[in-house]
């Protein structure tokens, strides 16, 4: 069962940008302030010392790293490599219990309570989704199969009228799901309070 609003928001962020093993629940992506989110929230039940941090860096890279990664890690690893283009994180714990929980409830998402929906939904869209400059055109989220695309457009539908389509783009094989131009800004103003990649939205008097 989902506890609060940032827990669903963790489990709309995992369902986009999951890392899992056998035994690890974490999360991978090259923003800096979505790792502090995810680790900030294990954190509220493991301590630092269970918590891992690795950092993929490009091959030649030669700028800086964070310097206060410390604070939510005890334990940080770095690896160049090769094809990356840009520094990538890895946050996670071993923790069977916790990686059956997601599971779970990732299963479970139909019955996700509809106060949760909005929480999960500002997850996926902070890892997987984007908007254009006007905040109106090209409001979306990715997605790599159809069940899991056609179960949010399903989820959204219990709650709102917003009009949505999922397109499939066979090169990219992704599917997206897209919230109409006229719906954008109410969905874009109801995941705002959640979201840690929208800052602000324009205000049109």
């Amino acid at each position: 069962m989902l506890g609060s609003n940032e827990e669903a928001y963790i489990l709309g962020l995992w369902c986009a940008d999951g890392y899992h093993r056998t035994s690890s629940f974490g999360l991978s992506n090259i923003n800096l302030s979505l790792i502090q989110r995810f680790a900030g929230f294990l954190l509220k039940s493991f301590p630092k010392e269970r918590l891992r941090l690795r950092g993929y860096i490009p091959r030649y890279y030669s700028g800086t790293l964070p310097s206060n990664l410390c604070k939510i890690c005890s334990k940080i690893s770095y690896l160049k490599v090769k094809k990356a283009r840009h520094i990538a994180y890895q946050i996670y714990i071993n923790s069977r219990p916790w990686l059956r929980k997601y599971r779970k409830m990732k299963a479970d998402l139909r019955s996700i309570p509809e106060g949760k929906i909005i929480p999960y939904l500002a997850g996926r869209f902070d890892g997987d989704g984007s908007v254009a400059r006007d905040f109106r055109k090209d409001t979306r989220i990715v997605y790599s199969n159809i069940n899991e695309a056609t179960t949010d457009k399903n989820l959204l539908g219990k709650i709102r009228s917003y009009r949505t389509k999922i397109y499939y783009y066979k090169n990219a094989t992704t599917y997206c799901l897209y919230v109409s131009r006229y719906d954008a800004e109410n969905f874009l103003q109801e995941i705002l309070p959640f979201s840690s990649n929208l800052i602000s939205l324009p205000r049109r008097d």
